[in-house]
């Protein structure tokens, strides 16, 4: 099961990035058509519509799958991507949110209304510049080397540390049963050194007399 969950994260973050940024498309609508209303003004359209920019049901979420698909071993292979999209994405939520606290202060009539504005919009607006900051902290950690970034997941298998490919034309100095069955050498010293053996030794001619 936790291998299967590890599989579906980088899926599950696109979707959870797709669903804020349709959130913002239909938070954008609501603006036009309400600004579209004869007795509307762009202040209380604003202050409507403050904390619709950027839902924290989802983009909570996404700052954890985020983080598992950079900090969880194996790390997915776009997980510097998907952080890079994430926190340029919670980002302008947070800056939309921003404008529209701002410009719906106006929209309070009497003083009392614009302190309770003021403290709700500031306090909304913290929450979700805490969780794009943290993808922002995510990314310079992982970039600057404070964060350690395990091994990376290429086709379902890990990376791990590559060894130097053998010399085929070098010949191999390690004694195994099987290149050694039915072979012979002349002298140990040829066989320790790695010297291929012959099948059979054949006797050296003998000097004429």
């Amino acid at each position: 099961m936790i291998e299967n969950l590890k599989r579906i994260r980088e899926p599950v973050a696109w979707a959870l990035i797709v669903l804020v940024l349709a959130g913002m498309g239909l938070t954008g609508w609501r603006l036009v058509t309400g600004l579209e209303e004869p007795d509307a003004t762009i202040f209380t359209v604003f202050s409507d519509l403050a904390l619709s920019w950027l839902n924290m049901s989802i983009a909570i979420p996404l700052v954890i799958v985020v983080m598992l698909c950079s900090l969880i071993t194996p790390v997915t292979p776009r997980a510097g991507l998907i952080s890079w999209v994430s926190a340029i994405v919670l980002s302008l939520g947070v800056l939309f949110t921003l404008v529209s606290n701002l410009l719906g202060m106006w929209a309070s009539a009497y003083s009392v209304g614009v302190v309770l504005d003021v403290l709700g919009g500031l306090f909304d607006l913290a929450f979700k510049a805490l969780a794009a900051g943290a993808l922002w902290v995510l990314i310079r950690g992982v970039r600057g080397g404070q964060i350690e970034s395990p091994a990376t997941e290429v086709a379902g298998e890990v990376l791990g540390p590559v060894g130097p490919e053998p010399d085929p034309e070098k010949p191999s100095t390690t004694w195994s049963r099987t290149s050694a069955s039915g072979t012979a050498w002349r002298t140990a010293d040829e066989a320790a050194a790695g010297t291929p053996g012959r099948p059979r030794i054949e006797e050296e001619p003998k000097p004429e007399q």
